[in-house]
């Protein structure tokens, strides 16, 4: 009985790490949950880091996602549907709390589209990927619509964005506080 003394305080402390790492950061989600569920959907060709060219195809599936009409560009009432779909999946995800602070004018979350690296109490890059959405960060040319190359412009500063550390890529490296 003595030696299992020692291996069940083993285990307990094993599994409460465990629960420590599941409990949220803010969004109900821990660092490695939210970190696996960013990689599902951002790390393209699934080697278990993001780097330049895994944001450039997700931003591109969702440019393709939100371009309604298929024109290459996102224009007003196609920006409203997109605002209106991160607000709705943010809603969902996390009851309306723990919204960040978004850069441009950033509406939440949308369909498909990530959880990510607040700038609330949480290191998940969402709001910075919403931030990333809005007319304020891709309009360059101020005409009120975002083009497909715009959009493109735009992937690189995204990219550092969400490289906390500086390596060009987003990885475990980028998630904790």
């Amino acid at each position: 009985m003595k030696a299992a003394k020692p291996l069940l305080i083993l285990t307990g402390l094993i599994l409460a790490g465990g629960a420590v790492l599941a409990q949220g950061y803010g969004s109900g989600q821990g660092r490695g949950e939210t970190m696996a569920q960013f990689l599902s959907e951002w790390d393209m060709n699934a080697d278990g880091r993001v780097m330049a060219e895994d944001v450039s195809l997700r931003r591109a599936a969702l440019f393709d996602m939100f371009d309604l009409n298929g024109d290459g560009v996102i224009d007003a009432g196609e920006q409203v549907n997109m605002a209106s779909t991160i607000a709705g999946q943010e809603e969902a995800n996390h009851g309306g709390q723990g919204r960040g602070q978004g850069m441009g004018q950033g509406q939440g979350q949308g369909q498909g589209i990530g959880h990510g690296r607040g700038f609330g109490r949480d290191n998940a890059p969402g709001q910075r990927i919403h931030g990333a959405m809005t007319l304020a960060y891709n309009d360059t040319d101020g005409d009120g619509a975002i083009s497909a190359s715009e959009w493109a412009a735009a992937t690189p500063r995204l990219l550092a964005a969400l490289d906390g550390n500086g390596d060009g890529q987003i990885d475990a490296s980028d998630f904790g506080r």
